[in-house]
């Protein structure tokens, strides 16, 4: 084949496959969108907003959901073609290559944390910030606004920062031990406090 041909079909094959991967992402994105919300940001109390987290944790839950490290909560698909079907994300992450992972880890990494507009009680949220100083500064900093190796906590919807913090003391949710001793160790009440303190953070 002359040269100048084999330079055309290499780049017409190049392309080909660029373009299946973008069909690949944005099919991907549909699904994560239909119980997460446009572009990760969720409008849902009970569903976390995953935009601007960092892919290095979005990967690794991911993960963690295709091992089991994190409680399979039944729920549905929110909008879209699927709606009111039946999901979890075991079994969705499960479905995921590591291609996939890595593809929408990235996408949604890029994307801007919108904190959640939610009621708290100003008060809670004071012995809150106090709280989360002395306890968790070290790993989420900045108030829990910085997203590093853990996620970001301000601005997470309240109601589902509660209910996978229940899983933690039973062992159902795998986590860091100094996350789990701390968790184990702060009373009901004041993680309570720290709810709220996140919560508080909408700015």
């Amino acid at each position: 084949m002359h040269r100048s041909a084999t330079i055309i079909v290499t780049l017409i094959l190049t392309l080909t496959a660029i373009s299946a991967l973008a069909a690949d992402l944005e099919a991907l994105k549909a699904e994560c969108d239909s119980c997460h919300g446009p572009d990760g940001v969720s409008p849902y109390a009970d569903v976390p907003i995953i935009a601007g987290q960092t892919p290095g944790f979005l990967t690794k839950t991911l993960r963690g959901f295709q091992l089991w490290d994190r409680p399979c909560v039944k729920t549905t698909y929110r909008s879209g073609p699927k709606a009111g079907t039946e999901i979890d994300m075991c079994e969705k992450a499960g479905a995921l290559g590591e291609d996939d992972i890595a593809a929408i880890s990235d996408w949604y990494g890029s994307q801007t944390f919108v904190p959640a507009t939610q009621a708290f009680d100003p008060a809670l949220a004071a012995a809150g910030k106090t709280l989360h100083e002395e306890n968790c500064e070290r790993c989420h900093a900045e108030g829990g606004a910085l997203a590093g190796e853990g996620p970001r906590l301000a601005g997470q919807w309240m109601e589902y920062l509660g209910s996978t913090l229940q899983y933690v003391p039973t062992g159902e949710r795998l986590c860091p031990r100094l996350m789990e001793n701390t968790v184990n160790e702060i009373s009901a009440e004041g993680l309570k406090q720290l709810l709220h303190y996140y919560a508080s953070q909408q700015d």
